[in-house]
């Protein structure tokens, strides 16, 4: 693995990343989140307003009249491109100088679109950092670290002290074998059919030039998902699932009272949208979950949330090490 990291110390190295890492991840939060507000979102809600709710769309800057909660009085409101559209139902703008439309709702995309948006402006960036180069990915390190600290311990299990050459071999024998091979391979060593193949197809992964890779990515995320993202995230991210459901209540209940007028929507959609993101991310973590296994004991990392442990070794060692030795030799 002359291109890949390998040893025993690469995990720790592996865990340490760069700033220019986080500064990379950044820029592509922020590029992709602009041109998923500016070109994607914004044209499309326009759209749906004015195709499907037959409503006119008012942001150009001119000013318009809206009801303020149940009062009977009309507050007047300049319009933005971007942050505050007019929304007119049953008034239509006929060009005329000086005129002042009254709209039925003030809405504000930015406001009322801001999770969905963020929440896709982030899966996109990870998603990019997987096909940059490790100095440069976080995504990237992290999924190495991952698929590194996994073969040093088969390898540790297996050899004890080993070297570059033999965590060549093992990854050599997971990327030859066949499915027939990999579950004999997985009952030598003790471990789930799921969590081997899963194994082999994010070393193959590495392996891929740029386009395999594209095409591929799957394969390495799912890996870094299951192994330890689930693991060490999972009470996380259903905490959150429930801080969104509160502040969903809170601003429905704030809504019931009164306090948020009927005429400005986008704070509640911001709520739904908030929740609505948390419950699909929680779903997504559910997807990459690992499955309970009672057929033997998983061997669970530690310090990384990984499949294979540092405490009670690997059974069947000596039996183990034959298989590989077999898979590796064999002519192909």
């Amino acid at each position: 693995m002359s291109s890949e990291t390998t040893g025993t110390t690469s995990y720790f190295e592996l865990s340490k990343h760069s700033t220019v890492q986080f500064i990379v991840f950044g820029i592509l939060v922020a590029l992709t989140g602009y041109i998923i507000q500016m070109f994607i979102v914004t044209p499309t809600v326009e759209v749906f307003f004015e195709k499907f709710l037959h409503a006119h769309v008012v942001r150009d800057g001119s000013s318009v009249k809206y009801k303020v909660s149940g009062a009977n009085r009309l507050e007047l409101t300049a319009t933005d491109a971007y942050y505050r559209w007019a929304i007119l139902i049953d008034d239509a703008p006929t060009g005329r100088p000086g005129e002042t439309l009254e709209a039925e709702y003030i809405f504000s995309p930015i406001i009322s679109l801001a999770p969905v948006v963020i929440a896709f402006s982030f899966g996109f960036a990870a998603f990019f950092t997987t096909l940059l180069p490790q100095k440069m990915g976080l995504l990237r390190q992290k999924i190495e670290r991952e698929v590194v600290n996994s073969l040093d311990k088969i390898a540790r299990a297996l050899y004890g002290e080993h070297t570059d050459a033999e965590l060549r071999e093992i990854v050599d024998a997971l990327k030859t074998a066949d499915a027939r091979e990999l579950h004999d391979y997985a009952d030598g060593i003790g471990m789930p059919y799921n969590d081997v193949e899963t194994l082999r197809r994010a070393a193959l992964w590495r392996e891929y030039g740029l386009f395999g890779q594209i095409i591929h990515a799957h394969d390495g995320i799912k890996f870094y998902m299951r192994q330890y993202f689930t693991v060490q995230y999972s009470n996380a991210v259903l905490g959150l699932v429930y801080i969104g459901a509160a502040l969903l209540i809170i601003i429905i209940g704030i809504r019931g009272l009164k306090f948020i007028p009927p005429s400005e929507p986008s704070v509640i959609l911001f709520a739904l949208g908030l929740e609505f993101i948390l419950l699909v991310t929680y779903a997504v973590m559910l997807l990459y979950s690992k499955q309970e296994d009672n057929s033997g004991d998983e061997l669970t990392s530690a310090g990384s949330g990984d499949m294979f442990g540092s405490t009670g070794g690997v059974q069947g060692g000596e039996d183990a090490e034959n298989l590989l030795r077999a898979f590796a030799s064999r002519p192909r």
